[in-house]
């Protein structure tokens, strides 16, 4: 009889990629709020239907318990210029500061570990044109991009290997993803038209790509490239890659990108392969949305878009009752940028100016409140507060 069981538990387990029906996750993400945190729901028809005309009136306590903040000590030897990306990883942050083009590596509280300053022209040492960086699970190293190659730290900093740029690659490398110890996913800024193919998948043990795929719109190529935040996001084990004017979300494979799931705006719905805008870089801000951000958990999938008037607006989908909600402004009027989505909480950053922006006092339990004055309360600009908003 208990042989029975197992195998019937087994079956569940296995049955994942079924639609319309939940399954629970085994070893599911550590510290997960609630049990609920374990099921994990598929997005009913591979579909996201959402109604631009519906704008909808949400609390973000609606979803969230509390919210944490992380002030990153500061001093005049501990300095942020640009936080472009932030990389969590065994209880640490790496922060990749675009301007200074160095990772500055934090702990969980805030505190100031090391730094990895690598620029000349030397062994083991890159340019100052960054592009990317990315904790490789696989080796565990810091990988970084600076257009030309990928440079390999350990968690110390020490230089591992200089990975040089395939000369069959379409372009430079801007963002890459690890799939194994020497497979990379690469998404491309382009530099010759000839060569239209904006992700790339480099065998680095061969130094040669060994497959090509996603051409874009001309517009997208002329006025679009680069995108602002990085166009791939992880989700229970699995990579995800997106774009800024396309509704399709595609899942990273081992040898090709596949449909993930669709994003369907019905009657604003528009072709991003196909776009026909006039050739003017204005001419993107007519269209109805631009999908700027986004990932997912077990059960939301959340994102961030442009609006055809400048405004920014939020879409939180619901895989456990198939809905999706449409939010211009949340009830706390603040903003809110979901950069990093996990089981347990979204993470982000938010600029120590900018900071009454995203939270107010009100938002905040004690032990937060006295931070957030503090803050506010420096006389000088502080580095940029990670905050983690935490799931009910």
């Amino acid at each position: 009889m208990k042989i029975n069981y197992l195998f019937f538990v087994f079956v569940i387990c296995c049955s994942c990629n079924k639609p319309k029906q939940a399954y629970k996750v085994e070893g599911a993400i550590s510290g997960a709020a609630d049990s609920d945190s374990f099921v994990c729901y598929p997005i009913q028809d591979d579909r996201i239907i959402v109604n631009l005309d519906n704008n909808q009136k949400v609390s973000l306590f609606d979803y969230f318990s509390h919210i944490e903040l992380i002030p990153l000590e500061t001093n005049d030897d501990i300095l942020i210029g640009y936080c472009e990306d932030l990389v969590p990883f065994q209880n640490r942050y790496y922060i990749f500061d675009r301007k200074r083009a160095v990772v500055q590596i934090f702990d969980q509280d805030g505190k100031f570990i090391s730094l990895i300053d690598k620029r000349g022209q030397g062994p083991g040492e890159y340019t100052p044109n960054l592009t990317s960086i990315f904790l490789n699970p696989f080796t565990g190293n810091i990988d970084i991009t600076d257009m030309g190659c990928i440079y390999s730290y350990d968690l110390t900093g020490k230089h591992v290997r200089t990975i040089p740029r395939s000369k069959d690659a379409s372009g430079f490398y801007w963002n890459i993803i690890p799939l194994s110890d020497n497979l990379y996913v690469c998404f491309i800024l382009l530099f010759n038209s000839l060569d239209a193919y904006k992700i790339n998948y480099y065998d680095t043990k061969e130094n040669k790509i060994i497959h090509k795929e996603y051409v874009e719109d001309e517009f997208l190529n002329n006025y679009a490239q680069v995108p602002t935040v990085p166009p791939f996001y992880e989700y229970n084990g699995k990579y995800y890659f997106y774009r800024l004017l396309d509704n399709q979300t595609y899942e990273v494979g081992m040898d090709s990108l596949r449909s993930a799931y669709t994003w369907d705006f019905g009657k604003y719905n528009y072709d991003a392969k196909n776009l026909n805008l006039p050739n003017d870089p204005n001419s993107i801000t007519t269209l109805p949305y631009k999908i700027d951000i986004q990932g997912q958990n077990n059960r939301y999938v959340i994102a961030y878009i442009y609006l055809r008037d400048r405004a920014r607006a939020y879409l939180i989908h619901d895989k456990s009752i198939d809905e999706c909600k449409y939010i211009k402004h949340f009830t706390e009027s603040v903003g809110f940028i979901p950069r990093k989505i996990t089981n347990e909480y979204v993470l982000t950053w938010y600029e120590h100016g900018e900071l009454e922006n995203y939270i107010t006092e009100d938002m905040l339990d004690e032990n937060n409140r006295k931070k957030y004055h503090e803050l506010l309360d420096a006389r000088e600009e502080m580095n940029p507060i990670i905050v983690k908003y935490y799931f009910k």
